[in-house]
């Protein structure tokens, strides 16, 4: 049976998760100066990175959230990663979060990093913040309450042509060959489609963000975890956009919003864009062969 959680309660819960946000934002933005070794850095991957100040972020987030809701259940992408589990979710609400969403930029000092934390009830979020604690921007919103940044409403950009549109992505983890060619095959279809231009910021938390305030057009990633957008996805659709799953969007040119599938957090694919546009580019898109992507 679904659980409920009203107006009154997403709104408590976000007044919980954007004091937390501010809090761990202000342990990663001293760290963010300090130096190399200061960070941390551990390998998850040959090119994964993880400092201790993600676990540290991580533990004082779920920490601080069980004080408040100690009933609920709680993912995190470090937890997740010693758990070498799978994420799942299920309909009971539960706590996602990612620490510190492009550890790679932080530990370079590009101040394009952010924690993100999102409450997920019946599998898809209801509150959800995005902090960059290096610029001070703080994404917020909650299912049916529209989206903000630094308390002033957003709205994704009009833009319905490829040719028109900024658009991000990133290329993940895998440096197969396969994978590889995957990725340069998409890139490359986007670019036959006469892309306005293409940026890889490193953060897909803050790149779905930069899509509801209008700064992009559109973004998508192959091989996304659920820590990694869960919040930013609520921000998007709460600012008017839509957020897909490229292999069961609806591609009819006349498709509305509503007529896409509510994507499942856990597929590790995301599209996010104004309805026209993710139609438009969801129909351009190769899909991986199962288990390319890591």
């Amino acid at each position: 049976m679904a659980l409920e959680f009203g107006p009154e309660e997403r709104q408590r819960a976000l007044e919980v998760a954007v004091r937390v946000a501010r809090d761990a934002g202000a342990t990663i933005l001293s760290a963010f100066h300090g130096t190399y070794e200061a960070k941390g850095i551990m390998f998850k991957g040959s090119v994964d990175l993880v400092t201790q100040v993600d676990k540290d972020v991580e533990e004082f987030v779920f920490g601080a959230l069980r004080e408040a809701y100690p009933e609920h259940h709680f993912l995190g992408e470090e937890s997740a990663a010693e758990a070498g589990a799978p994420a799942q979710l299920s309909q009971h609400p539960t706590w996602v979060v990612d620490p510190i969403d492009g550890t790679t930029n932080f530990v370079h000092k590009l101040p394009m990093s952010a924690v993100s934390i999102a409450l997920v009830v019946n599998r898809q979020p209801v509150v959800g913040v995005v902090f960059n604690p290096m610029v001070d921007e703080l994404f917020t919103a909650t299912r049916g309450g529209g989206a903000f940044l630094n308390n002033k409403p957003i709205h994704v950009s009009e833009c319905a042509s490829i040719d028109q549109a900024v658009i991000a992505t990133n290329v993940g983890y895998t440096r197969s060959d396969p994978g590889i060619e995957f990725m340069l095959e998409n890139i490359r279809r986007i670019l036959k489609a006469n892309v306005r231009s293409l940026r890889m910021e490193g953060s897909s938390a803050l790149e779905l963000c930069s899509v509801a305030v209008g700064r992009l057009d559109a973004f998508y990633e192959f091989g996304i975890q659920a820590w990694d957008i869960a919040a930013a996805t609520l921000i998007v659709k709460e600012a008017g956009g839509v957020v897909v799953d490229p292999e069961t969007a609806n591609k009819s040119e006349n498709a509305a919003p509503s007529s896409h599938p509510d994507l499942d957090l856990t597929a590790r694919r995301v599209l996010g864009a104004n309805n026209a546009l993710a139609v438009r580019l969801s129909g351009l898109f190769v899909l991986p062969e199962p288990g390319l992507i890591k």
